[in-house]
């Protein structure tokens, strides 16, 4: 798989751009919860509300901000549809819907998550909560179990992922495991799938199909 930049990240980039600010930022925050991004001030972009008091009862605060919606029309600009948690000691994103409400003016929208250099054991269906994501960094966690790619398959506009520096990218074959059980993934692993790619793909799978059919 090629190592060029891909026409998929430059795509995803400048949709960023065209429909909402700058990424909200909250990498190297010593961010253990999800939630503590309630309590966080970014390093950069503009949160839909400013951090709120430690001693803030945070269901009740996000049962009361999760009625609120931005109104979509044709041109609306949202603060932001990316998000970067990166660098911090995350083991789980549980819950990362809810505490979006928090950050971004509409969750649903995001396109762009970087969750890379985490604790994270596994991919767990909060993900299918935004299912415009194009973009999703996982690299440098600890996701042990190959099958939990395929919740991903649901994602219907998910066009680069990663996942190197975790226990599956270990395993024998794994990138073409990947790439075959996620056929409209462009980019893996900042590597571009190029047309030969998914032409070796295909004959690699349908091998393993026979030796797990035998």
């Amino acid at each position: 798989m090629s190592s060029s930049p891909s026409r998929s990240t430059q795509t995803v980039a400048q949709l960023v751009q065209r429909v909402s600010g700058p990424p909200i930022n909250f990498s190297f925050r010593d961010i253990k919860v999800v939630n503590d991004v309630l309590f966080e001030e970014p390093v950069s972009g503009q949160s839909r509300h400013p951090p709120i008091p430690r001693d803030t009862s945070v269901p009740e605060y996000l049962e009361s901000i999760s009625g609120e919606a931005v109104n979509p029309h044709e041109g609306v600009r949202y603060n932001a549809t990316a998000v970067r948690l990166c660098n911090n000691h995350l083991m789980s994103l549980a819950g990362l819907d809810k505490a979006l409400h928090h950050v971004l003016d509409d969750p649903r929208e995001m396109v762009w998550l970087d969750a890379s250099c985490n604790q994270i054991h596994s991919i767990e269906d909060v993900i299918l909560k935004f299912p415009r994501l194009q973009v999703l960094y996982l690299h440098g966690n600890q996701i042990s179990h190959l099958g939990d790619v395929l919740k991903l398959s649901k994602l219907e506009h998910l066009v680069k992922l990663t996942l190197h520096g975790n226990p599956i990218a270990e395993l024998k074959n794994y990138k073409l495991w990947v790439a075959a059980h996620l056929p409209k993934l462009r980019s893996l692993d900042f590597s571009t799938i190029t047309k030969v790619d998914r032409d070796k793909v295909a004959t690699w799978y349908r091998a393993y199909q026979k030796r797990e059919a035998s």
